[in-house]
């Protein structure tokens, strides 16, 4: 993503379709200024979510696989009383290049059609290609009652596939667990239908040090998870808003970079 004060370059001789190539890069960083405001621009880029002041690395890699790049942020909070008490701030990460393209082919046969961030969003989800949700916790939690949050929206899903095991399995991971603010919870999702699961303690400066303690084989338990924070009924609002303008980026590159091509610059 281009900080908000880069400039595109033009040599002369300017051609019509170049002007056009520079004005859709134009309106993608005005959109990006506009939508995805938790994007800041120095040395080592980071994905902001404001109201914790949680930061992301906006590219890395977890375990050994391809760069992932983040959306966009958002926070998870819940009323204790009258009180909205902030829990967590929470990103989703998917392979770019390839979110990307798959996100071009989708808006070239109409599915983007209505501009919905609800088919923004599941397009994130239904994608075949690596994605995960990544969460840093702001203040102390124990791993049963972050489980517990989750389990009565996947519990239904799994009951119904009779994929319970898996759904325990989960929940085993994270129980018995008390995890520190600034604990950072990271669930991957592979395109065969596997979570890898991975607590990272607090301080930890880089996902890339990450290696998954657990996977699950379940293409169930994976998407009810993924909907729960990406779906109709996401426990984060805000942030699916997000991470629809997170999409909505990538496609604008994606566009860019085949009119660019198409043009043989």
């Amino acid at each position: 993503m281009r900080c908000p004060n880069s400039q595109v370059p033009v040599r002369a001789p300017i051609c019509r379709q170049h002007l056009q190539i520079a004005s859709a890069r134009q309106r993608q960083t005005r959109q990006c200024r506009r939508t995805v405001q938790t994007t800041r621009c120095a040395a080592g880029l980071t994905v902001k979510e404001p109201s914790t002041g949680v930061e992301f690395p906006e590219v890395t890699t977890l375990w050994d696989g391809d760069k992932m790049r983040s959306v966009g942020a958002g926070v998870r909070a819940k009323k204790f009383g009258f009180l909205p008490v902030k829990v967590y701030a929470v990103t989703v990460y998917v392979e770019g290049e390839k979110a990307a393209r798959e996100l071009g082919v989708r808006q070239r046969g109409g599915f983007f059609d209505d501009n919905r961030d609800e088919d923004y969003a599941l397009a994130l989800v239904d994608g075949a290609f690596t994605k995960a949700i990544v969460v840093q916790l702001v203040r102390k939690v124990e791993g049963k009652q972050f489980y517990e949050a989750l389990e009565d929206a996947l519990a239904p899903r799994l009951r119904l596939a009779g994929d319970t095991g898996s759904l325990t399995k989960f929940g085993d991971f994270l129980s018995g667990r008390t995890m520190e603010k600034g604990t950072d919870i990271i669930l991957l999702y592979r395109p065969e239908g596997a979570l890898e699961l991975a607590i990272l303690p607090p301080g930890t400066s880089e996902y890339t040090q990450a290696k998954p303690e657990l996977r699950i084989e379940s293409p169930m338990l994976c998407r009810a998870l993924f909907e729960t924070y990406l779906g109709s009924e996401s426990v984060v609002p805000e942030a699916r808003s997000a991470w629809a303008a997170g999409a909505r980026s990538l496609l604008a590159s994606e566009q860019v970079r085949r009119d660019t091509r198409k043009s043989g610059s």
